[in-house]
């Protein structure tokens, strides 16, 4: 589990200074206040498929036992 959270958050980390980059690189003319919503969006975002797609067999065999 942590090392699952390790990966989701720099995954996070990752996609939000490159959105930045590329929001500040190509499309200068948004206003800084939607980069930063739309960086912030797309970092969720690809946490939660990142949470997701990293479900071990294991994990899905213990919830699947405990219910």
């Amino acid at each position: 589990m942590n090392k699952r959270m390790t990966t989701i958050i720099m995954t996070m980390i990752f996609v939000a200074i490159l959105s930045l980059w590329i929001l500040a690189k190509d499309h200068s003319a948004v206003p800084l206040h939607f980069r930063i919503l739309i960086a912030i969006g797309g970092s969720l975002l690809s946490g939660v498929l990142a949470y997701f797609l990293s479900i071990e067999k294991n994990d899905a065999e213990k919830s699947k036992s405990n219910k």
